[in-house]
């Protein structure tokens, strides 16, 4: 029986402007253990026009950032939000009713909530080690599917099952779905651009010979079910099928990544969704605004649209923090992870978001320990720098004790500072030296971590590549690095 609470009062927006999104066919949520929830209702407010007026556009200038509310455009109305205290591992999910009057809200571990007229159907039942990676509502609100990164897919309400990648050996994770217009097939892709399709959905391509060192984040099919689009988190779009190009945001970017994507009502034109809140469009999506002013401190994890492609939602979100931490000092976000890596980090960069969502990796070729200190000092000053942080460097040369306590300084005032030792062939002469000196170190500072992922990696030699230093991007060795950083933060 669903228990529902008494709605939350609607508070008034703070900053933003107007923008229009087409429908979306596949959301992208992430990780956690799954477990029951209990939806709670929620309630209506007023649609924001194209043409509203200087009143109206003052008003949106102080839409509520808040981790897991969601911030309403064009037609798109704010029916309610899930209370803090249930969020668990963070609300990480949206898909509109099949009226646009109403939106289900998932969390990491496998919860729904219904808001307005879109309706409860179930959660995922206790005790699952699942990790959830996708919400798609059935097209007529009465079921939807949760996809799991193992490709483990859970049916709800008149959502069919028609399979799912669960018991296949899959060599990256399962990042986003995408459901036929009838409702009576699905698509799963994996992050390293593997398309598997069930039910009526048919197979026209993948992109894992095409991605090189990016991956996949998100899907949308065309409103006929003839083709898709899978989008990589630096922007580059894959269109297969009578899917078309009409863009990519690659050299638009900046800091941030894409993390969700939809089409338009007709499929010639569509738009894509940053960390940041900003939108990019692209064919016949017209462009209305975004929320990269409004969402500074809570990353965008997700979105969703009004079936009539007249509005939309940007939901931001943040990983829960760690039960008796303290507050961060001046310069961190509060609970907010960073982590800064150099190209290990990238092999891993697909798990880390997937199992931490609204983690945002700083990571690069080649980066020295010195250059990560820079970078540190830098995300602190533009107050970017997360609460938690996550450092693994020293795959590219020796680290000093006196360089250790240099980065120590620089992060005085985090809350929970978590290092990842190195694993590197031992032609590698400061190899040992590295995880001596991390050894020594993380010690003297009790709330923070030493994540030894060396060890687990001498244990697991098939993880990684002939060089003995890199592992394939988002494959079993790179699920191993996310799982040991999330379980030390």
């Amino acid at each position: 029986m669903q228990n529902r609470r008494a709605p939350r009062t609607r508070r008034p927006p703070r900053s933003g402007r107007v923008a229009v999104l087409g429908i979306v066919v596949a959301v992208l949520v992430s990780s956690a253990a799954c477990t029951t929830g209990q939806p709670t209702a929620g309630h209506g407010d007023l649609p924001i026009a194209r043409s509203a007026s200087l009143q109206s556009l003052r008003a949106l200038r102080s839409v509520h950032d808040v981790a897991g509310e969601p911030i309403p455009f064009g037609t798109a109305s704010y029916f309610g939000a899930v209370a803090h205290e249930d969020l668990g591992s963070g609300v990480i999910g949206i898909a509109a009713s099949s009226s646009g009057r109403g939106y289900l809200l998932a969390t990491g571990n496998g919860r729904v909530f219904n808001f307005g007229d879109a309706r409860f159907h179930g959660s995922i039942a206790a005790g699952n080690s699942a990790q959830v990676v996708a919400i798609v509502e059935t097209g007529n609100g009465g079921g939807y599917w949760l996809a799991c990164n193992t490709g483990r897919l859970f049916n709800f309400g008149d959502a069919g099952f028609y399979g799912s990648a669960g018991s296949l050996p899959l060599t990256t994770p399962i990042v986003a779905m995408a459901a036929t217009p009838d409702g009576q097939g699905y698509w799963l892709v994996a992050s390293g651009g593997r398309v598997f399709h069930y039910g009526n959905a048919h197979f026209y391509g993948s992109a894992i010979a095409e991605l090189g060192s990016d991956h996949i984040v998100a899907m949308a099919a065309t409103p006929d079910g003839r083709g898709y689009w899978l989008v990589a988190s630096g922007g580059r779009v894959f269109h297969y099928g009578n899917a078309h190009s009409y863009g990519s945001a690659t050299d638009e970017l900046g800091s941030h990544h894409i993390v969700a994507m939809a089409a338009t009502p007709n499929g010639r034109g569509y738009w894509l969704v940053a960390s940041g809140g900003r939108v990019f469009h692209y064919g016949n999506a017209h462009f209305y605004g975004s929320a990269s002013f409004t969402v500074r401190r809570y990353p965008i994890v997700a979105a969703a649209a009004t079936p009539d492609g007249k509005g939309y939602w940007l939901l931001p979100s943040i990983p829960p923090s760690p039960v008796g931490l303290p507050a961060p000092g001046n310069g961190f976000v509060a609970g907010h992870l960073t982590a800064i890596g150099d190209s290990v980090m990238l092999d891993a960069q697909p798990a880390l978001e997937a199992d931490i969502p609204g983690i945002d990796v700083e990571a690069a070729v080649s980066r020295q320990w010195d250059d990560g200190i820079g970078l540190a000092q830098q995300l602190r000053s533009e107050d970017r720098l997360g609460a938690i942080v996550v450092i693994d460097l020293g795959t590219n040369g020796p680290v000093s004790l006196q360089q250790f306590t240099d980065m120590m300084n620089v992060l005085s005032g985090a809350s929970r500072v978590v290092f990842v030792t190195v694993h590197l062939p031992s032609d590698y002469t400061w190899a040992n030296s590295v995880n001596s000196t991390l050894e020594q170190g993380v010690p003297h500072y009790p709330r923070d971590r030493l994540a030894d992922f060396n060890k687990l990696a001498d244990e697991n030699p098939q993880w990684f590549y002939s060089d003995g230093v890199h592992m394939p991007i988002g494959g079993a060795g790179a699920q191993a690095m996310a799982g040991l950083v999330k379980s030390e933060i």
